[in-house]
């Protein structure tokens, strides 16, 4: 995860930006730092933003944790099987399963629900995350912060167990 929070945060600290056009920040990581193609460079923002590291709203991508604490080794550039590192926990044959409910849809459904924005919500995921020290799911991490608000989680906690945990609640 930290590495996935340093490669994020090269882009914003490059352009001294506080925010970025969705392709600005994947040109950035292509282009600028010449560390990924335009494909990897999508597939890194996807994975940041299921991570919750960063949100996305009306084509403008957001850091959701404070940019200016990350600080970048000299000559820093992530190794060249950076998204492979990143996939292996789960490459047990979970991967189609892990697709069935994203990070994404989790926010959305807590949002409506209980009528939190979403940055607040990812705020608090992240507080949380870090609480546990990263060694639990995003997901489950959500899950606990919707419940901590009020949240009737009942509508999605089945697709979350079974995507996370491979079985059911």
């Amino acid at each position: 995860m930290e590495e996935l929070k340093h490669v994020v945060s090269a882009p914003f600290k490059k352009n001294l930006a506080d925010s970025l056009p969705e392709k600005d920040f994947e040109f950035s990581l292509a282009f600028d730092l010449k560390w990924f193609s335009p494909k990897t460079a999508s597939e890194v923002k996807a994975r940041a933003l299921e991570a919750g590291l960063l949100s996305l709203k009306d084509g403008v991508i957001v850091p959701c944790f404070d940019v200016e604490s990350v600080r970048l080794p000299h000559a820093f550039k992530p190794p060249e099987n950076f998204l492979e590192l990143k996939e292996k926990p789960g490459k047990l044959g979970n991967s189609r399963r892990r697709e069935e409910i994203s990070f994404e849809q989790i926010l959305d459904f807590i949002s409506a629900d209980t009528g939190i924005n979403r940055q607040r919500l990812v705020s608090e995921i992240n507080s949380m995350q870090d609480h546990l020290s990263y060694l639990v799911d995003i997901r489950i991490v959500a899950l606990i912060v919707a419940k901590k608000f009020g949240c009737r989680i009942e509508g999605i906690i089945e697709k979350v167990s079974r995507a996370v945990l491979g079985f059911s609640y």
